[in-house]
């Protein structure tokens, strides 16, 4: 739910797409209607084992932590930095997503920010 709203999660596509990836989400997120709960994962969802999972956003509960606990590198982007995912993190970021976002998918395409 950290991203803001349901609007807010289509201006994440273009780092999924630049990485070759897919896009997941938490229990809320589902249950706010956000997005279907085949993209799930945590306890009472799926559990996933990327190579590199990025959080954006999210708390980092152990319900949805437990769905990632195989992930390669965890990469945590969040603007609080009293977030309970920094401490189950490969690679911590403090910073607003709607800025770092753009940014990394600009360093990752070589396209401009």
């Amino acid at each position: 739910m950290g991203v803001g709203s349901e609007a807010d999660i289509s201006r994440l596509q273009p780092l999924a797409d630049a990485l070759s990836a897919e896009l997941i989400c938490t229990r809320d997120v589902v249950e706010a209607g956000w997005m279907p709960r085949q993209r799930q994962v945590g306890l009472t969802g799926r559990s996933v084992a990327p190579a590199l999972y990025i959080g954006v956003g999210v708390r980092g509960d152990f319900n949805h932590t437990v769905g990632i606990q195989r992930a390669g590198t965890v990469v945590v982007v969040n603007s609080n930095r009293r977030a309970q995912f920094f401490r189950a993190c490969d690679l911590g970021v403090i910073a607003d997503w709607n800025e770092f976002v753009p940014a990394l998918v600009a360093e990752l395409t070589g396209g401009s920010a």
